[in-house]
């Protein structure tokens, strides 16, 4: 019987479904491998260096950020927006205009918001965040800007011109793993913290020239010696309203870590930060999905498929839950074992931790809710949203940090994206007459209380489990239990059209 109906909705309109399946899969793969690597970057940082100069380095990280967000002034997206535009109007010299005039006005931005952080540096080391070891290391993370602010650009222009794979391995494999290799080398040689944010620095040298490279040897009209024409009124006005909302996201990803920075030691950032570094992993399926579910519902909504738009909607989801649900768990569940990992003292962060991974499992659980707002023509609604995000998530920081430190800060972050993603659920209800829900959604809920309920009577049986072993093991068994429990309650028909896509992605054809 599932077969037939498997068959049937293939033939009707599965096709969206097996595109996302595929590239979602190939998304996933790559965002795994660079998530595995930071945290490994992050265990060997924490483990040299311990939780108070690990926080002077994540506070200098959070400002080098923010700054970097600025002077991109929403270049890396108005890039994409025309390079792809005059590529395909095979219009060469805008094109090359376009690439260059973001490079440039990029670059010269970036230097100067570096030289102002090097005059900055010892008012906010001593002023503002009270850590004179910041202010050395700031100086040092700051000349990072004029390299990966216009890498990004780089980045984008590959994107523009189709070339997505050579963005992906720069950014989420070559720069990662440059950092690695230059962390392990600067601990190594005994540089320790100062060697770690050369180290930085140096990841995204190597990460700007390797963007280059594939830039010239894949598209090589950049080359030619004919005059460029540079639309650099419409470019930049283009971009400036992406510059705000490229801030509200920036300053939400980073505020507690700011605010944090002014109000508590760099032992409990240290601490904090830590706690933070495992999120991506929840989130990593819904970012694997909206890279391309984005275009999809652009197309679907533009056909006016409003029946096929809403089952794509539900299906995207329902995997989304079902992937991120298991890590959710096993991170809140193991919380202290996971955080001891990146060494003695970390786990005081455990109910941070916890309280943060809530926030993110309600951010994946809503699914592709700000996608589907911008791509069916209402970019002005995210915006607001966005906005009104920084502001509640700047507030809430700045009431509870003072008064309930780390676990303030957490409660926050997770309260503010709870609350704008519920109002983003809202507005696409009201907008579309859409919701991302169907009643299956409850079968991954039912494996994963099933398979929290057999570790747990596993951990308490009182059965022998070696102390190094014990954390994988009971993994395995999470995982395992979580699986085979989903597919007895037995998958949908979309369910089946997307495994078999990702089936075929991997080359496991039946």
């Amino acid at each position: 019987m599932i077969e037939d109906q498997v068959s049937n909705l293939s033939r009707e309109n599965s096709a969206p479904e097996l595109t996302i399946a595929k590239n979602a899969g190939f998304g996933l793969g790559g965002s795994l491998i660079t998530v595995l690597v930071r945290l490994t970057i992050s265990i060997v940082i924490t483990r040299s260096i311990g939780h108070e100069s690990f926080g002077v380095y994540i506070l200098a990280i959070a400002i080098v950020s923010v700054a970097e967000i600025i002077a991109l002034l929403g270049m890396e997206n108005t890039v994409v927006k025309f390079v792809s535009q005059f590529r395909s109007l095979n219009d060469a010299p805008r094109l090359r205009g376009t690439i260059f005039w973001g490079i440039g006005l990029v670059l010269a931005l970036s230097s100067l918001i570096c030289a102002g952080l090097f005059c900055i540096s010892h008012f906010l080391g001593y002023h503002i965040f009270d850590k004179p070891p910041l202010v050395h290391i700031l100086k040092i993370m700051a000349l990072s800007l004029p390299f990966s602010s216009p890498g990004k650009v780089l980045t984008a222009s590959l994107q523009g011109i189709k070339l997505v794979k050579y963005k992906a391995l720069v950014q989420q494999v070559l720069i990662p793993f440059f950092r690695l290799v230059c962390v392990v080398s600067a601990i190594a040689l005994g540089y320790r913290l100062t060697g770690i944010a050369w180290s930085y620095v140096m990841a995204e040298v190597l990460g700007i020239m390797c963007s280059g490279y594939f830039l010239f040897k894949s598209f090589p009209e950049i080359r030619q010696k004919s005059p460029s024409i540079y639309e650099a009124r419409k470019i930049t006005f283009f971009s400036l309203p992406l510059l705000f909302s490229g801030m509200f996201n920036r300053i939400v990803a980073r505020a507690d870590i700011l605010i944090m920075g002014h109000y508590l030691s760099a032992t409990m950032v240290g601490i904090y930060g830590v706690a933070r570094r495992c999120l991506p992993l929840i989130i990593m399926p819904l970012g694997a999905f909206n890279s391309i579910f984005a275009p999809v519902i652009s197309d679907l909504f533009a056909r006016k498929k409003k029946k096929d738009l809403e089952t794509q909607f539900k299906t995207v989801a329902k995997w989304v839950f079902m992937t991120s649900l298991p890590i959710f768990t096993l991170l809140t569940f193991f919380s202290k074992q996971i955080l001891s990992i990146f060494g003695p003292g970390f786990a005081a962060g455990s109910l941070s931790m916890m309280i943060l991974c809530i926030g993110q499992m309600v951010n994946a659980a809503t699914g592709s809710v700000g996608f589907m707002l911008m791509m069916t023509g209402r970019p002005f609604a995210d915006l607001l949203n966005s906005g009104l995000l920084c502001v509640i998530n700047v507030l809430l920081n700045i009431y509870l940090i003072p008064r309930y430190g780390i676990v303030g800060a957490a409660c926050a972050s997770a309260f503010s994206i709870t609350a704008i993603q519920l109002l983003r659920l809202v507005e696409v209800w009201y907008f579309l007459r859409m919701h991302p829900y169907r009643w299956d959604f409850l079968k991954p809920v039912f494996s994963g209380l099933f398979a929290v309920v057999m570790v747990t009577m596993i951990s308490h049986s009182g059965m022998s489990i070696a102390g190094m072993f014990r954390l994988p093991i009971l993994v395995t068994l999470f995982l395992l239990s979580y699986v085979g429990f989903l597919w007895l309650l037995k998958l949908s028909p979309e369910d089946h059209i997307v495994l078999n896509g990702l089936r075929r992605k991997l080359g496991y054809l039946d």
